[in-house]
């Protein structure tokens, strides 16, 4: 099963989750449940919108960086 957080468009794993993912602090009503992997990757597929990605802790194999990130002001 997978966590998806809809506030911030980050998918978790269940079944390895970090403490570093902090779950817990995903409010309630951003939550949502994904039951299959091939639905988490159309989620994560560049063409889906809006856009998802993996943890970069408990699910590495699916994180992409945005290296643009880099050159962003605030």
């Amino acid at each position: 099963m997978f966590l998806v957080d809809e506030e911030h468009l980050i998918i978790h794993s269940m079944a390895s989750p970090k403490y570093e993912c902090q779950i817990k602090k995903i409010p309630e009503d951003k939550r949502r449940k994904v039951y299959t992997i091939d639905q988490v990757k159309r989620m994560i597929d560049a063409q889906h919108r809006p856009q998802y990605n993996g943890c970069k802790w408990c699910m590495a194999e699916y994180h992409t960086f945005d290296m643009q990130s880099i050159f962003k002001r605030d």
